[in-house]
Formats: C-alpha cells, sequence, structure tokens
C-alpha cells in the first residue's frame, strides 16, 4: 500500500471496495472514501484514529461533512480535498504533524474516485504515520532549532499556565502589539480582548482547556500599545498534562489585513450575489470540460425553456441540450475555444402564451497565463428591443415613404464638421443632379431661385446661422422651360449648452400643386357665387339642425320670401311635413345619407304649396361642417302638361284596345271553339224541342260557350301584353311585392304546409312595371305551391343579386320537378301542361315568359323529377 500512495495512483480503475481491502491489509494505513456531496461512503479504523486525534467527534459511514468538520486539520487539507472533488486535479499529496507526549508525521494521498459500477463519483482521503519519536528526544534534538524559529518567527508565541496567565512571549509580540516581551509576562489572556469578543474567547479558552493537545484556533480582536484594536488568529494546543512543557501553548499572526480584505470581498461578494441574482439577465459558467461550475437566479429560473433538464453544478451542458442541437453547440464551443465570442438567439413561449426572444453570448474565459479554462454564457431577454428595432424600421421605412408623399426634403448642416446631409426628396425638389458634399456648394441654388425672393431666403438664413432664429418661408424656384414651383422652407438652428449654434436644419416641400389648388378653388368658389346668385333654379342651404342659412334669388322669388325672411326659417317650415311625399323623402335621405332626388311641394309665403322637382345632397364646409345643399325647379307648367299627357294617352289606348279586340276575336283561336258550337247546333232537333238528346246537347253547348269565353279572356290577355310597347316603369321593392303577394297564396301555402324563405339583401329595387311584377311573382309562387311533392314539406327560396347588366330573382323549390329532356322544347307553349293530375291551364309559363321578355328579359329554368325546379328571371338592369 506504501507503494500505491507513493506512486499517487489514478483510482479510475481502481474500485473503492478494492482499495478497502488493500488497507485492511496493512492495518497502519487509513482511508476515507466520500461522494462529491462529502457525505462518508467508506472509512477503517486507522483513519478513524487519525481523525480523532484532531476531532471529539467519530466518523462513520452515512455521515454529512461539511468544511467545519475539517477546521482542526490545516487549511491546505480541505482545499486540496475540494480541488480533486471539483475535478480541477486527479490527486494530491500533503504532510501533517501531530504535536502531543509524541510526535506523530503523516503522509496523506487525496485522489479521485469514480466507479460507474457504483454510480460513485468522489474522493479517497488515504493517510500513512511516517514516524513517532518520544517529545523529549525531538525536543533535546531541536531546542536550539525552536529557539531560533521562535525568536525570528513573524508569529507570537506565547506560553500560559493553567490560570491563563502568561508566562513567556516572543519577540514578534513586540513587532505586532508594540508591547515588549517583558510587559506580556503576568498579563491575562483575556486582558488585551476587545470586549465585544471576550466572551466568545472565554469559550474558545474553555475548549481549549477541556481538549488536551487538541489544536485549537479562534479569530478575534487585542489591543495594541497604542489602544487600537487589531485582529489575530490565536493556535492554542492545552500541553499542561505534558510534563515537559506544563503550559498552554499559544501563537498567533497579524491578519488584520486579511481581515480588511475579507470584509471587502465578503461585501463585494455579496454586492455581486445581489446583482446577478436580481438581475434580469442570466449567466452560466462552465469549465474546459464544458461542466456547469456556477450559474445564477435567472439562469436557474428560465432553464426549462433553453434546457431539458434544470441546471445543477457538476452536469455537463450538452447533456442539457436537446439531441438534435448537440452538434451544433459542440461547433459552436469548438469557436469559443479559438477565443472567438460567439451570439445566438432562441425562441420560446411561456406557460400565459408569451413569445420571448432571448439573445445568448458565449464568451472564452482567460487565466493569467491567458489561456481558455471556461466559458461564460450570458442570456439576455431582446423580445422588446427586437420589436423596437423592427418598428424602428418600419417607421423609419414609414417616414421615407411619407416623405416621397409629401415631397418633403431635409437639409442637415453641421456647423463643427463642415459637413452636410441632403435627403433624396431634397434633390428631387430641387431638380439638382450632383450630389452636395460642402457649404459652398449651395451656391448652385441660387442660379434656379426666383430674383424677387433670393434677399428674402438669404436674409432668414443668415439670422438663423447667427442669432438661431426660426423661419417659414415660401420661394419660387424658375426652371428653365417650365412653370414656375412654390417651395415652402421650415428652418432653424441647434444650440449646445454654451449657446453655440451646432446645427442649421431645413425642411422644403413642394406646395406648386395645392397652390394651384388653391387658385383653383377661388376660381371656382367665384364661379359657384355667381352661379348661385344668377342660376334660373332655387338653390337652398341648410345646417344639420335644418335651419336655412342662404337661399339665392330664384327660391326668394319663387317662394315670395326676401333673403333675410326666408333664412329665419327652418327647413321643415317650407314643406308639408304630414303629406307621403314627405316621409318618403326623409326615409330615403336616411338610407342615402341625406341624399334625395323627387318631386315634393314647398310651402308659398300666402299659404298654398307649389310642386317642385328637387335634388338635394349633404356637402362639408370648409372647416368639416356638414350642411345640405338642395336645388328646386318649378314644375307646375311640367305637372299641368304631364296630366293632360296622361289623360290623352289613356284615351288612345282604350281606342287601340276596342281596335284590338276585333282581332281577337276574329283569330285562329276562336275557330276550334266557334266550330264546335257550329257542329253541336247542327245536331239540334228544332222539330221536337223537347227531345232528350236536345238537353245534352244544351249542356255541351253551354260548356263549348264557356270554354270560348275564357279562351278569349285568355287571348285578350296575351295581346294586351305583347301589344303595349310603352309600358310603365316605377321604382318596386321586391320586399314589397314578396309581401302583396303574400297575403293572395297565403291559404294555399298553409294548405301544404309549406314555407317561404326570401333573401334580398343584395337587391331590393328595380325600376319594373308593378302589375308585370306581381303577376310574375304570383305565377312563379303559385306554380311552386301547385306543382309540390306530396313526399315533402313545401320549400320555397327566393333570392335576388346582380350580375353584370342584369337583376335576377331566383325561385327555387324542391316540388315534382319537370323532365326538361322531355319538355324543354314545350315548357313556354300556350296551354302546354306536364302534370295531368294537377290542375291548370297551361297558360301561367307563357304569360310570364311574355311579361319577362315584353321588359327586356329573360328566363332560364332548370329542374330535374322528384328533386325540384328553379326559375331564374332576369331584369334589365
Amino acid at each position: 500500500m506504501k507503494n500505491i500512495l507513493n506512486k499517487g495512483i489514478s483510482l479510475k480503475t481502481v474500485s473503492p471496495l478494492q482499495l478497502q481491502e488493500s488497507m485492511l491489509v496493512e492495518t497502519e494505513e487509513g482511508f476515507l472514501v466520500v461522494d462529491k456531496n462529502l457525505k462518508v461512503v467508506a472509512v477503517n479504523s486507522a483513519y478513524r484514529k487519525f481523525h480523532n486525534l484532531f476531532n471529539s467527534f467519530d466518523i462513520v459511514p452515512g455521515k454529512d461533512l461539511n468544511e467545519s468538520d475539517f477546521s482542526s486539520f490545516p487549511e491546505s487539507f480541505y482545499c486540496i480535498l475540494n480541488n480533486v472533488l471539483a475535478g480541477e486535479t486527479e490527486n494530491s499529496l500533503l504532510q501533517v504533524e501531530y504535536m502531543g507526549d509524541n510526535v506523530l508525521s503523516f503522509a496523506i494521498s487525496v485522489v479521485r474516485v469514480n466507479e460507474e459500477g457504483r454510480n460513485l463519483d468522489g474522493a479517497c482521503v488515504m493517510v500513512h504515520k511516517k514516524e513517532i519519536q518520544s517529545s523529549m528526544t525531538k525536543s533535546n534534538q531541536d531546542t536550539e532549532f525552536f529557539k531560533l524559529l521562535v525568536d525570528t518567527s513573524t508569529s507570537v508565541y506565547l506560553l500560559a499556565d493553567a490560570a491563563l496567565v502568561f508566562t513567556y512571549a516572543s519577540n514578534a509580540v513586540e513587532v505586532i502589539l508594540g508591547i515588549s516581551p517583558q510587559e506580556m509576562l503576568g498579563k491575562n489572556a483575556i486582558e488585551l480582548v476587545h470586549p465585544d469578543d471576550r466572551e466568545e474567547v472565554r469559550d474558545w479558552l474553555i475548549e481549549v482547556r477541556m481538549h488536551p493537545g487538541k489544536l485549537v484556533t479562534h479569530e478575534y480582536r487585542v489591543k495594541n500599545k497604542q489602544g487600537e484594536y487589531l485582529w489575530i488568529e490565536n493556535n492554542a494546543r492545552n500541553m499542561l498534562n505534558n510534563s515537559n512543557i506544563k503550559a498552554i501553548v499559544m501563537n498567533f499572526r497579524n491578519i488584520q489585513a486579511k481581515k480588511v480584505a475579507d470584509h471587502a470581498l465578503v461585501r463585494t461578494e455579496q454586492r455581486l450575489s445581489l446583482l446577478l441574482n436580481n438581475t434580469e439577465e442570466s449567466f452560466i459558467i462552465l469549465n474546459s470540460r464544458l461542466r456547469i461550475v456556477t450559474y445564477n437566479k435567472a439562469a436557474q429560473d428560465r432553464s426549462p425553456f433553453f434546457y431539458n433538464t434544470e441546471l445543477q453544478s457538476g452536469l455537463s451542458v450538452l447533456d442539457l441540450i436537446k439531441e438534435e442541437e448537440v452538434s451544433d453547440y459542440i461547433d459552436l464551443f469548438e469557436e469559443v475555444f479559438k477565443g472567438r465570442e460567439i451570439e445566438k438567439e432562441s425562441t420560446f413561449v411561456d406557460p400565459l402564451a408569451i413569445a420571448h426572444i432571448y439573445s445568448h453570448t458565449f464568451r472564452p474565459l482567460f487565466d493569467h497565463q491567458n489561456d481558455i479554462f471556461g466559458v461564460f454564457i450570458t442570456s439576455t431577454e431582446i423580445t422588446e428591443r427586437k420589436k423596437l428595432t423592427e418598428a424602428v424600421a418600419v417607421n423609419s421605412e414609414r417616414l421615407k415613404t411619407a416623405q416621397k408623399i409629401a415631397r418633403l426634403g431635409y437639409f442637415e448642416y453641421d456647423v463643427t464638421s463642415k459637413t452636410i446631409f441632403c435627403s433624396e426628396e431634397f434633390y428631387e425638389i430641387l431638380e439638382l443632379t450632383d450630389t452636395l458634399q460642402n457649404w459652398w456648394e449651395l451656391s448652385a441654388i441660387e442660379q434656379i431661385v426666383h430674383p424677387d425672393d433670393m434677399d428674402v431666403l438669404k436674409s432668414e438664413i443668415e439670422k438663423s446661422l447667427l442669432f438661431g432664429n426660426d423661419f417659414n418661408l415660401e420661394f419660387r424656384l424658375v426652371i428653365k422651360d417650365r412653370n414656375e414651383k412654390v417651395i415652402n422652407a421650415i428652418g432653424g438652428s441647434e444650440k449646445n449648452d454654451a449657446g453655440q449654434i451646432v446645427k442649421f436644419r431645413v425642411t422644403l416641400q413642394d406646395i406648386t400643386d395645392s397652390k394651384m389648388a388653391i387658385l383653383a378653388l377661388q376660381t371656382l368658389e367665384s364661379k359657384f357665387k355667381s352661379l348661385f346668385e344668377h342660376s334660373i333654379d332655387g338653390v337652398i342651404l341648410s345646417n344639420q339642425p335644418g335651419l336655412i342659412i342662404s337661399a339665392n334669388p330664384a327660391v326668394c322669388t319663387l317662394l315670395d320670401y326676401s333673403h333675410d325672411e326666408i333664412t329665419s326659417l327652418s327647413a321643415c317650415e317650407l314643406l308639408d311635413i304630414h303629406s307621403p311625399a314627405f316621409s318618403k323623402m326623409m326615409e330615403i335621405r336616411k338610407i342615402e345619407n341625406g341624399a334625395f332626388m323627387g318631386e315634393i311641394h314647398l310651402k308659398h309665403k300666402s299659404g298654398h304649396y307649389i310642386p317642385v322637382e328637387i335634388t338635394s345632397i349633404t356637402m362639408t364646409d370648409g372647416n368639416g361642417n356638414p350642411y345640405l345643399s338642395t336645388i328646386i325647379r318649378d314644375i307646375t307648367e311640367k305637372k299641368k302638361i304631364e296630366k293632360e299627357q296622361n289623360a290623352l294617352t289613356e284615351e288612345l289606348l282604350k281606342n287601340n284596345q276596342d281596335l284590338q279586340q276585333f282581332s281577337f276575336i276574329t283569330s285562329h283561336n276562336l275557330r276550334a271553339p266557334v266550330a264546335n258550337l257550329l257542329s253541336l247546333l247542327s245536331l239540334y232537333n228544332k222539330q221536337n224541342p223537347a227531345d232528350e238528346f236536345n238537353g245534352l246537347l244544351i249542356e255541351k253547348f253551354e260548356e263549348a260557350t264557356l270554354q270560348l269565353n275564357q279562351t278569349l279572356n285568355d287571348l285578350v290577355n296575351i295581346l294586351v301584353i305583347k301589344s303595349n310597347n310603352n309600358i310603365e316603369r316605377e321604382t318596386i321593392s321586391f320586399s314589397d311585392i314578396f309581401t302583396d303577394v303574400k297575403r293572395t297564396i297565403d291559404n294555399l301555402l298553409k294548405q301544404k304546409n309549406g314555407t317561404i324563405e326570401v333573401d334580398f339583401l343584395k337587391v331590393d329595387e328595380i325600376q319594373y312595371n308593378r302589375i308585370h311584377l306581381e303577376s310574375i311573382f304570383l305565377n312563379m309562387i303559385s306554380n311552386a305551391i301547385r306543382y309540390s311533392s306530396p313526399d315533402r314539406q313545401l320549400e320555397i327560396k327566393i333570392r335576388s343579386y346582380r350580375t353584370e347588366n342584369w337583376v335576377v330573382v331566383d325561385f327555387s323549390d324542391n316540388g315534382l320537378g319537370m323532365d326538361l329532356k322531355r319538355y324543354g322544347d314545350r315548357l313556354f307553349g300556350l296551354y302546354q301542361r306536364f302534370h295531368n293530375n294537377k290542375e291548370g291551364k297551361g297558360l301561367g309559363l307563357y304569360m310570364t315568359r311574355s311579361q319577362v321578355t315584353a321588359m327586356g328579359g329573360k328566363i332560364e329554368v332548370e329542374s330535374e323529377p322528384g328533386k325540384g325546379t328553379s326559375f331564374k328571371i332576369y331584369f334589365k338592369s
């Protein structure tokens, strides 16, 4: 085993059990095995004897040790053990001596233990007792040596009797405390101790008295000859039972500077810890093997977002990274260990579904020899910075776009550096092709400024550069072979804290178009005023509450009011607010945002009403206030002429109908009924009127007569439609027509337990003949009800929409349907029927198509037996 210690072996291939068996062969060899958390894994009796020389507690397997448990050993002992556990060194040797009745010397070896089979990662402490000498022999041999050592040492050596009175003091006491060795003799060990430390020192001295031979160390403050207190570290061993010494042996050293430094270090560490653990920025320190050495609270809190598991000192950072990212991180760390600083971004989403962007910086750590011994990783959230950067970029782009749209140029002159900056729009506005580099090059602008504006422009610029004045002026540019341009210039200077002008800035805007627009507006206003005053049509302007704010002479003459009289009225005072026309106008204005075109009556000053045609529209004035402009035209004569025309038209139509009636009777459609009647008449027994067969003929004659009458009526309706080339049109609402028709067929619909779904949102109004439209709706809905399927509840859907130049109304049902391949060419024929078990004359579809085509429309049909039918009626829009 001694050979093993001398070689300083690595325990990577030797298990703790094997080591224990080897040590047990030589009982003088002690060993202690601990894991990385200082928990005792194994210990033998030889190590316990060594341990008990310095400590009062026993050490057994399973005990958790800490730094204070090694305080009785030399400081280097714990430091070496900690370095081995941290992986900074594989093994280390030191020597420890024990001064008792006998002088004992121990060789100690601390080596790393890493056994995967037992999942053990720790260290082994092996102790070898080198030599034993009697104290007397040692003392005789080394008396002169120790005397010389004590007298020349910078540490103070003291001997105290059982009453803690000093009986010896070395020369160093005068160097440290300013008290001579002779003055120290007879003083009590407590006498020079700081009052605040005396209780702790008493406890320390009691411990020394109670444990003979044990080295006990304590730090406290003592008073020097000048009355100042300084820190000392005092090591005491109770040697009262040693017949050769019979005293308590002490030696202390001045640690005042160390204490001050330690205090400063503690404060610095506290501040650093406070700073690092209360900062949003996280950090992790890795050693050269990429194992975690330390980290702050921020890194611990965010580790679930960056890594697979929680951070823990000693773990390899590569074990925490996702498997698919390991290769990239290895490449990254290789670059860091080449001395490069690497930045990397990552994004994660927190439990509140908020995305966070982090910037990770990987920096190499250098030692005093400039060798890289680790990596310092900092992680900073840059979410807001990213957003701000993106916002700045967007705003910058918007600013450029705004400058282009507003044609706003920018010029800046730095007085200190004598440099200038001009935006692209600046060159475009002034139509300069050469880039300006220096202030004196601005003389090129003088050649294009209008001579009448040059002096004013120069004066304002000079006052701004000399006194810091701001200016806002307009000047003209004279461009060759082109009209003048009008430019608005706003400028000023920036001063430093000393009041000196450091920058001069100007913005230019081409306002030629706005100037021309103002001029055009002024011309337009002049023309409008002339038109307003001299128009033959009346014009009234009213505000939002309806008060008349102006009226032209024409309307004043029409209603017999003066201008002052009519502007004292409200618009409602000129209207018949109880008339249907007024209600209709107000409804349309709500829909059309105040706009209206139609006929109403205005109240004359005398009280009677005058028919007028008005066109009104909502407008805004220069301040954005809305007002209503109404143009009024007297239609008294027009109404009179219309009345006469209507009467004449009605008379002509009546005459035309009378003429066509004859044609109807003589048409081809009357031949069959008439022939039937003649045939029946020829069979009539005139000689015997009471003949029973004559009664049957009379019944048939009656049926034929009724058929003839129905045929005549149908032909009349058809000819009326076909011959009317001037069908009256008006604005009709699909919703209103449907409501009227539904009242007509409501009982039939209820009998079939049917439903009708309508949708006129896309198009609800059309210019059409009301009678025709009602007939179309009635025929379409009646057919859907008449030819409903007995196998399912009747559903009728009617919707309107616009396509190209047509307004389309789609009538769909789930009724019996038709075979269009069989009947399609006869579908709209006169007296055509396709369901023998249903009532009908076969005239409805013929009438509907006649009405639609008479108004320039068309019909399309889609149908399938057993599924239903869809009729699409196209109206000219």
